[in-house]
């Protein structure tokens, strides 16, 4: 199985994208296929077994569609999710930059516009004077000049729409272009005729003109909205550094393209630069920039042994790198397919409105025809009859209401990936609307993640053997108390013992032999009972210290007890007041005991807690919420927590580096931070509210406008300044998200 993304020129609408989405979906060996009209990109999964990528691009042409195949440059795919630029495609290569293309504009250029405008004069002067300036085979002159510039701009100005047109005819289907085309084209047929007839007070050469200049300036902001509106995902994709500065054997350096780094390359990297690929600090020391990865603005600070991030930018400290990725596997080349992958899926109320769009049209057409009819039999002329049918055909426009979702997503996917907030699916932007309850898992998401041991405590006063029982078991375990175990027992210089038959019982603690004896470490209230042993009164007043107590026995005895602590991350307070504000509950979901969870919980200012809950249990926790109609997003690391985030209503995974691309969240948070949590929700909730106020206005003009121009109201080109204008409007609106996101 694979996946592809295939840019698209000449979708004019929704129903462009819906119909090309069909034709892909029917071909065999395509497992799915999604078009976005806003991105004007194919996405499909494929069984290469059964069909190949120059056959999809030959189903996109035999639709009518051009596929855009051209050479690219080597950082504009997206990773190695997904097939990408590299890979052949008819003879060419495809792009699957995010927006790249849009720049064709597809029908007028500046200039074109321009010249457009300057021939619409005369026909704008005859809405209110017509000059008399003599006479051409029998007809008045400023009438014949209005004929020649009313047949210049709708069939040359106008030719993409007509081609659209044509295109539609041979696959016996209609969209936007065909209403453009036919009411244009039939406002100008008849003012000729009525012309020729003698019939002047009949002509509507201005109609036809006119209308052609408001699409074509229409189309002229939309395109350049739609560039807009993708801007922070085009940002992603230049980040990439353009060389890198690779030491050879003999201490020198040779700079080379960054794709032909392999895993174990040692690359210097001066001040002020991108680093090249994702790495780990050999030597030197500095601090980076990472307010690509995580939004956030303050450098980190960098010495041997630390990871660094491609696309990162390197402050004033020189230092080597050792490469630990191939190229394409960065976390930037995460962060991109992710987003690719949120712009390539559809949220449940896009694809009702696609519903809407593919019978859209073709009900316009029945309206206008309906509406000339009905003029023609209420004694109105034949040309009122066309003027009304005119203005139903050129008031409707499929392209806002097929702009309305998706370009909303766009934005909204763009603005969060600034912040460090990456949306994996467009249906959580749709998901968070409702969410009145926040959960969060406590290690690595409410606190740093990073226990340190703060009290060891023998039962028989030997502290040392204490510990080094616990670290020799905690050795071949991978929990951050564990961690925090061995670096005590390291400060202090113990050996470890050896151990066999080691396991581990999830949300207990673990077991193994040493010396041939029985080895336990974990939960006080999973060992006490396995030895016989008693409670002991400390565990409880460690507890309520935020410590988390940790047991040990041997040999069917007591030894002690170790008690490490972590500490809340410096941000966890403003996240939940943040959230409180917002209007939303909190929760803390943990395996750690009662009393150190509300110990933990007191200080954050949470008020509902959920301990002693298994990684298996915290799924069935979140379950019961839900049952009691809370709306829950869950907040966590994405590995363990996989089955919570995977049953809330909106998973919010905390993520770093290439754990994006692995992680369960439909939201993932970079570097960490809590308080992204709340910015996820709002950005949601911005997104969503924009999506309803692009879909009102796409509707309210068609809903009134229609009505009106069928009943004669709407000046046809009054109809065409809002067509024109729909689309604008709808970009426009998407565009606040990111302004209010800032």
């Amino acid at each position: 199985m694979k996946k592809i993304i295939i840019p698209i020129k000449g979708m004019h609408c929704a129903s462009c994208a819906i119909t090309t989405e069909k034709a892909l979906q029917n071909k065999s060996g395509v497992v799915k296929a999604n078009v976005n009209f806003a991105t004007e990109r194919a996405t499909v999964e494929y069984d290469e077994a059964k069909i190949d990528q120059g056959s999809l691009a030959q189903a996109i042409r035999d639709n009518g569609y051009e596929p855009v195949l051209h050479e690219t440059g080597s950082h504009s795919a997206p990773g190695q999710s997904m097939e990408h630029a590299g890979h052949e495609m008819s003879g060419a290569k495809s792009d699957s930059s995010s927006g790249s293309h849009l720049s064709h504009g597809g029908y007028v250029d500046r200039k074109g516009l321009i010249i457009a405008s300057i021939l619409v004069i005369p026909l704008v002067l005859s809405m209110f004077i017509m000059p008399d300036v003599g006479v051409i085979l029998g007809r008045p002159a400023w009438l014949v000049l209005d004929l020649l510039a009313a047949w210049f701009l709708v069939g040359w100005f106008g030719r993409h729409f007509h081609h659209g047109t044509w295109n539609e005819l041979k696959h016996r289907r209609a969209n936007m272009d065909t209403l453009v085309t036919v009411g244009t084209g039939s406002a100008l047929l008849w003012s000729t005729y009525a012309l020729y007839a003698g019939r002047e007070n009949e002509v509507y050469f201005e109609v036809a003109g006119i209308i052609i200049i408001f699409l074509l300036l229409g189309k002229y902001l939309e395109a350049r909205q739609r560039m807009k509106a993708g801007a922070a995902i085009q940002a992603l994709l230049g980040l990439h550094a353009k060389f890198a500065h690779r030491l050879k054997a003999d201490g020198t350096t040779e700079d080379v393209d960054p794709n032909s780094l392999v895993v174990g390359d040692i690359c210097l990297v001066k001040p002020g630069e991108r680093i090249p690929i994702d790495g780990e600090v050999i030597e030197g020391a500095t601090s980076i920039d990472e307010s690509m990865l995580t939004g956030e603005p303050i450098p980190v600070e960098k010495n041997a042994g630390d990871k660094v991030y491609g696309a990162t930018v390197n402050g004033t400290g020189a230092f080597n790198l050792r490469v630990t990725v191939l190229p394409g596997q960065t976390a930037l080349d995460a962060i991109v397919a992710t987003v690719e992958h949120a712009l390539s899926t559809k949220s449940p109320v896009e694809k009702i409105v696609d519903k809407i769009s593919s019978v859209f049209v073709p009900i316009v057409i029945l309206i206008a025809l309906i509406s000339f009819i009905a003029w023609l039999l209420l004694g109105a002329s034949f040309g009122d009859a066309i003027r009304h049918a005119v203005a139903v055909l050129i008031v409707a426009c499929p392209c806002a209401m097929g702009l309305a979702t998706p370009a909303a997503i766009m934005v909204g996917t763009g603005a969060g990936a600034k912040k460090g907030i990456l949306v994996k699916d467009g249906s959580a932007l749709e998901a968070a609307r409702g969410i009145n309850m926040v959960v969060f898992d406590k290690t690595g998401t409410l606190t740093e993640g990073k226990p340190t041991v703060t009290d060891v405590i023998s039962a028989g006063g030997n502290d040392d053997t204490l510990l080094r029982i616990a670290a020799s078991l905690e050795a071949a375990s991978e929990h951050p108390l564990a961690t925090a175990v061995l670096a005590a027992a390291q400060a202090r210089s113990l050996a470890k013992l050896p151990v066999s038959d080691f396991s581990a019982v999830p949300g207990q603690g673990i077991r193994g032999v040493i010396e041939d004896k029985t080895a336990l470490l974990g939960k006080p209230e999973w060992i006490f009972p396995v030895i016989g042993a008693n409670d002991n009164p400390l565990i409880n007043e460690l507890r309520a210290a935020a410590k988390t107590v940790m047991a040990v026995a041997f040999d069917g005895k007591f030894v002690g007890l170790i008690a490490a602590q972590d500490k809340p991350k410096a941000d966890a307070v403003e996240a939940i007041r943040t959230l409180k504000a917002m209007g939303i509950e909190t929760a803390l979901l943990t395996g750690d005991s009662q009393a150190t969870a509300e110990a933990v919980a007191e200080s954050l200012g949470i008020t509902t807690v959920l301990a002693e809950v298994s990684p298996t249990g915290k799924a069935d926790v979140i379950k019961s919420l839900q049952a009691q109609k809370k709306e829950v997003a869950f907040v966590g690391d994405g590995l363990n927590d996989a089955p919570a985030l995977a049953q809330s209503d909106l998973g919010i995974a905390i993520g770093t580096g290439t754990d994006v691309a692995i992680a369960t969240g439909q939201l993932v948070i970079m570097g960490g931070s809590p308080t992204k949590a709340a910015e996820a929700i709002r950005l949601s909730r911005l997104t969503f509210r924009a999506i309803k106020q692009n879909l009102f206005w796409a509707f309210i003009y068609n809903v009134i406008g229609i009505p009106l121009a069928a009943l004669g109201l709407l000046n046809p080109i009054f109809a065409g300044l809002a067509m024109a204008f729909s689309s604008v409007s709808v970009l426009s609106n998407s565009l606040r998200i990111a302004r209010r996101m800032k």
